[in-house]
């Protein structure tokens, strides 16, 4: 009953806000190990982010100065997140609700405070009520995997070069919402096209991965099931060491990957698919470890696998 109220308050499904609160605290069952002040303070003093954490550290004195939560109950993760939502301080400040009016905007035991805090994050940052979060997709034959490029274009353009929908046809309402084609697996896996609710889930955390799975889980809540497309499992994945030579190989072949960090952002991603139109294969942006061993080969630091001698000939 909770969840339906919450979520007819504030128009986020139940299974989005259940698919949160799974992710960020295994709902409430992930222990917080440390104190809030103690950990903002050690951040700050650490310096490289000292004046974010100072701010952090203000803003939870606020919070017990105002009688918001009690100074016994702050705990948090390392890095001064509180409670089930895994809010930094200032977001609890501006976004924390009292769900049931008690004095106290109480997100590590309160479920009620729990679910319509996140359901106010979402929605103070642009949920659209009733707007879905993403669509699977097939692709044509002869698709140009380029279009994946993280520019929006309206349902019906996506139509019009002959993507069509998982499940069933769009209604015209449907036809008219912007949308940005997702190929979370490249060429070989699902294809998605992301609405303008995912990038909410984003603002949740910066990550496609955790705005799908979240999305997914939402799903599953829903009685839907997964994706229908399987995951090209085969084709492995880059570690964040692989991905830092990655960056530093397409870098060194003039294809603008960013400063190399290991990690896999926009940048990167039209980096590699820039690589793949070079080579004349399908620019899905997709990193693989062959994609690194060709990098390797076309930079000088690898040589070519000889060719295999057929077998069976004289």
């Amino acid at each position: 009953p909770t969840l339906r109220a919450v979520e007819e308050r504030f128009g986020v499904p139940q299974g989005i806000i259940l698919g949160i609160w799974g992710l960020e605290s295994n709902y409430g069952a992930a222990a917080l190990n440390y104190d809030a002040a103690a950990a903002l303070a050690t951040l700050a003093l650490e310096g490289r982010r000292r004046q974010q954490f100072e701010t952090y550290l203000l803003a939870l004195a606020e919070m017990v100065e105002r009688g918001l939560a009690d100074q016994q109950q702050l705990r948090s993760s390392w890095a001064g997140a509180l409670g089930q939502p895994q809010f930094m301080p200032d977001v609890y400040l501006t976004t924390a609700v009292d769900w049931d009016s008690d004095g106290h905007r109480d997100i590590w035991t309160n479920r009620g405070d729990v679910a319509a805090s996140i359901a106010n994050y979402l929605a103070d940052r642009g949920w659209r009520r009733g707007e879905p979060v993403f669509d699977e997709v097939r692709l044509p034959a002869g698709f140009d995997y380029a279009l994946a490029d993280g520019a929006q274009r309206s349902v019906a353009e996506w139509a019009g070069r002959g993507v069509t929908r998982m499940e069933g046809d769009w209604s015209a309402n449907e036809s008219a919402l912007q949308a940005q084609l997702f190929l979370p697996a490249g060429a070989q896996g699902p294809a998605l096209l992301l609405h303008h609710n995912f990038a909410v889930i984003r603002r949740y955390n910066n990550s496609d991965r955790y705005a799908l799975v979240v999305a997914l889980l939402a799903r599953a809540f829903e009685g839907r099931g997964g994706l229908v497309q399987s995951w090209p499992r085969q084709l492995g994945a880059l570690n964040r060491e692989q991905t830092l030579e990655l960056q530093t190989l397409l870098n060194g072949l003039g294809h603008d990957a960013g400063a190399p960090d290991g990690l896999f952002g926009s940048a990167t991603r039209r980096a590699v698919r820039a690589f793949q139109v070079s080579e004349g294969q399908a620019a899905d942006g997709f990193p693989t470890t062959a994609l690194l061993e060709q990098l390797r080969v076309r930079s000088g630091v690898a040589t070519a696998a000889p060719a295999r001698e057929p077998r069976g000939l004289a």
